[in-house]
């Protein structure tokens, strides 16, 4: 497979924007580790890591490759969960919190 000097330009670029992503993932996931969103922060940080190494390995090896397709169903299944467990907290918040205002009204 043949690249272009862009095409090849664009490797490194995606490792170092995905690295840096991934740090800044990691950092949040520091402070934010005791609050309610501290899960989903350390699950999307796995997600950014799986993402550029999919992207990479897109741009280095043939499309069509079974390599890629595990990554791709791993990145997505990370996605997913981490999706789900935003909307898990999302309800948990809003249930903790319909039902600490009716102990205040009693």
């Amino acid at each position: 497979m043949t690249h272009s000097v862009v095409h090849l330009l664009g490797i490194p670029f995606a490792i170092i924007a995905g690295t840096g992503a991934g740090v800044f993932a990691l950092l949040s996931w520091g402070i934010f580790r005791d609050s309610p969103f501290g899960t989903a922060i350390a699950l999307l940080s796995v997600g950014m890591v799986a993402l550029t190494i999919y992207h990479t390995m897109l741009l280095v090896v043939e499309p069509a490759s079974p390599v890629l397709d595990v990554l791709r169903s791993a990145a997505n299944t990370i996605v997913a969960i981490f999706i789900g467990l935003l909307i898990l907290r999302h309800r948990q918040l809003r249930r903790d919190r319909s039902g600490g205002e009716a102990a205040w009204t009693d």
